[in-house]
């Protein structure tokens, strides 16, 4: 994609946000899912673990870590990558999920967003924007807040400044009940799906996402809340620096209003918008709706 057909995605998305009618713009490209995996590279992190990612984009652009959430891989940003073009996108597995190590401890906020900074070092980069989905968000904050001088920008998307998991909440009952193989627990993993939200999402991703998503081990799915129990996610917002974008689902079943009005309240000088329609896993569900409005922030001086 062109500069200009860049700059009239951009602007298409900002009017829709604003609620003026959307320029006609072809979307880009979609990329292969069949060919996700094997584009993965491999990196050993100086604490050990050994981390699979993807870079994408131009090589010479700002670079922009894009981190997924929890249960997800990689692979949740190829609906919303193409967007992007312009950046240099780091793309990496989690630690725990799709193809890089999943050690036998820790999963805490902590060690999330210190693989984010080793992943930087090992890529000589020096300063990223950050883009966070659900759990990537949280690193994300954590990243910015302890290594401001990383951090250029922050977007939280399908984010929390409360804790995210509470004992006895939907999501710890049900992931805290999960026997092996994962794979038998249909009738929550079909709620869990990213395709399960309220928007159609392209059932070809999906297919691949959900097989990965099983692919994750159990002591996986039952550490993460574990340690993000009761634990505030934006309890040191006020050592981030960057200017920060946060963008929700208004039908999030997951993080209803009140984490978004929790996420503003933590952020007070941030750009904030709720899609109405959407629900947690908003960057599959409409990316020519997020992918626009995302690339304009990155762009902005």
């Amino acid at each position: 994609m062109n500069r200009i057909a860049l700059a009239l995605v951009i602007l298409a998305g900002v009017l829709t946000t604003l609620g003026a009618p959307a320029l006609a713009t072809p979307a880009p490209a979609p990329i292969d899912q069949a060919g996700w995996a094997e584009r993965k590279r491999q990196v050993t992190l100086r604490n050990g673990l050994r981390v699979a990612y993807v870079e994408l984009g131009d090589p010479a652009g700002e670079p922009v870590l894009l981190l997924h959430g929890f249960t997800d891989s990689s692979r949740v940003w190829t609906i919303l990558a193409p967007w992007l073009v312009g950046h240099r996108l780091i793309v990496p597995d989690q630690r725990g999920h799709g193809g890089s190590d999943a050690p036998a401890c820790c999963y805490a906020m902590s060690d999330f967003a210190e693989d984010a900074r080793q992943l930087l070092d090992a890529l000589a980069i020096e300063r990223a924007a950050v883009v966070g989905h659900s759990m990537g968000s949280m690193a994300g904050q954590l990243l910015a807040a302890e290594h401001p001088e990383r951090v250029s920008r922050l977007v939280l998307i399908g984010s929390t400044a409360l804790a995210p998991v509470r004992r006895d909440d939907w999501m710890w009952t049900n992931v805290m009940a999960l026997r092996e193989p994962v794979a038998a627990n249909a009738e929550f993993l079909a709620q869990w799906s990213p395709g399960a939200g309220p928007t159609p999402v392209d059932p070809v991703f999906v297919r691949h996402a959900d097989a990965e998503m099983v692919r994750v081990p159990l002591r996986v799915w039952r550490a993460v809340p574990r340690a993000f129990l009761d634990v505030p996610v934006a309890r040191h917002a006020a050592d981030v620096r960057a200017p920060v974008l946060i963008l929700s689902g208004g039908r999030d079943p997951l993080f209803g209003p009140e984490h978004h009005d929790a996420l503003v309240a933590a952020y007070p000088g941030a750009r904030a918008h709720v899609f109405a329609e959407l629900g947690h896993n908003l960057i599959v569900e409409r990316p020519h709706q997020i992918g626009p409005v995302l690339a304009a922030f990155l762009a902005m001086p």
